[in-house]
């Protein structure tokens, strides 16, 4: 959508950016946008399932060390680290948006993604507190959303799910008009665009 409209798009993968590597952020980040001189547009997507081993459905005792501090890096302090390299290189107009990914049924086995998620909310409310004359911040909170990984672990549930598309088209009018105030976070339920925070 983003490049149909003329937009330069930089998607690094998890190899080429892993955010759990948090002390490795900085440099790589560095290098990625080594030649960009202006970043019109910073948008994170807060991941659940960072590889094959990810934990659901558990109690916070049975989550090992790494699952729970690679959980919070990939949601949260990684994305806290690009953007200490990223933001001077973001004009006043420029945009930041995280996609948290909230879930629908709060935060019961699913403890350290569900805090990293909110504390991404936390993280661009400040954010939009601490550069009042931009950049732009906001957030996307969208319930269950089918994406392939949600597919591949809750095929039972697809029906309930919302299509990814609403989500895309929700970030894409963020990104393209003028929206709410910066600081905003948008809750997607049912694919209806609702303003909250931390309901």
């Amino acid at each position: 959508m983003l490049v149909e409209q003329g937009w330069d798009v930089l998607t690094p993968s998890h190899k080429e950016l892993d955010l759990s590597d948090v002390h490795a952020v900085r440099e790589k980040v560095k290098k990625i946008t080594k030649h960009v001189t202006v970043l019109h547009a910073v948008i994170h997507i807060a991941g659940v399932w960072h590889d094959d081993q990810t934990a659901f459905s558990m109690d916070l005792e049975d989550y090992s060390t790494s699952q729970i501090t690679d959980a919070m890096n990939v949601g949260l302090t990684g994305f806290m680290v690009c953007l200490s390299e990223l933001l001077p290189k973001m004009p006043r107009h420029g945009v930041v948006i995280g996609v948290s990914g909230t879930f629908i049924d709060g935060a019961s086995g699913w403890l350290p993604y569900y805090v990293s998620k909110r504390g991404l909310e936390d993280l661009l409310v400040g954010l939009a507190q601490d550069y009042p004359d931009g950049p732009l911040v906001f957030g996307v909170s969208p319930a269950d959303t089918v994406t392939k990984a949600y597919e591949r672990f809750f095929p039972e549930h697809i029906g309930k799910a919302q299509p990814v598309e609403v989500v895309a088209k929700t970030v894409y009018r963020l990104l393209s008009e003028a929206g709410p105030p910066s600081g905003s976070i948008l809750e997607i339920r049912r694919s209806s665009s609702i303003a909250g925070f931390h309901k």
